[in-house]
């Protein structure tokens, strides 16, 4: 009967080869850098998160304080259109008492004072309301009636030139000062004149469109009306009613203030 020897070196168990215990520190260094790596990672994550929320907040202050600037002019507008609302009243209660009916033999129009002087007070009107008519006509406004004279005539521009002796109380002239005032499309326009013979009648609306001569307007306009102001929202005329467009177009025209220096005034 035959024995092996026993060797001891090959018999050593596994748990005692120095191999194991280099697989192990690999691994546990393995896991600590992968450990590492989620803990940078979700420290990176963190911190995008943290300026993606910064951004957010600063483009929602961004979008508040845009939001408050709009705000703000649309109350400044809001107020704007509520005074310009509000001023209509006292700028008509003030144009309309220098602005009168004026009455032919055949024909009735409207006349508003330009400017007074020493010999009298000067009224511009329409040509087409007293070519017709002899030198003598009558302007009224309401509390009193008045004789006066064409003293001019401009058919070019349609326009004319009435003169009364002395000045009907409170009728401010309303061209005193001839100047360059130009309308702008959008403008606000009032027009105040004597429609089918009703005096003192007030209309507002807008420029539509601007000319070398003339001044388009929405504002409601008929026959009476020719030879009234076309006032801006600051009280200055800016025109001459002469032409509606029948037919409920809401479509008039007003020759520009300006072409009254062609020939019934020295500017």
């Amino acid at each position: 009967m035959s024995y092996e020897n026993w060797n001891e070196t090959e018999r050593t168990p596994l748990l005692r080869t120095p191999w194991l215990a280099v697989g192990l520190a690999v691994l546990a260094c393995a896991l600590a850098a992968l450990a590492l790596y989620r803990q940078e990672t979700a420290i990176d994550a963190g911190r995008a998160a943290e300026v993606h929320a910064k951004r957010v907040e600063h483009e929602l202050a961004l979008m508040q304080k845009d939001s408050s600037r709009i705000e703000g002019r649309v109350r400044a507008t809001q107020r704007q259109l509520r005074k310009q609302d509000a001023s209509v009243a006292p700028l008509a209660a003030r144009v309309l008492k220098s602005v009168f009916t004026i009455q032919t033999d055949d024909s009735i129009g409207t006349a508003f004072v330009g400017w007074v002087n020493d010999s009298g007070t000067y009224l511009i009107t329409a040509n087409h309301v007293v070519e017709h008519s002899s030198r003598s006509v009558t302007i009224l406004r309401k509390g009193g009636s008045w004789d006066a004279e064409v003293i001019g005539r401009d058919p070019k521009n349609d326009l004319a030139l009435v003169r009364a002796d002395g000045h009907p109380q409170n009728a401010a002239p309303l061209w005193q000062r001839p100047r360059p005032t130009k309308p702008h499309s959008g403008d606000q326009l009032l027009l105040i004149g004597s429609p089918f013979g009703l005096g003192g009648t007030v209309t507002t609306g807008v420029v539509s469109r601007v000319g070398r001569q003339w001044v388009q307007t929405d504002a409601a306009a008929n026959p009476g009306n020719s030879g009234g102001p076309a006032i801006d929202r600051n009280g200055h005329v800016v025109g001459v009613m002469l032409a509606i467009v029948r037919g409920g177009q809401n479509i008039g025209f007003a020759v520009r203030i300006e072409r009254a220096c062609a020939r019934l005034r020295r500017c």
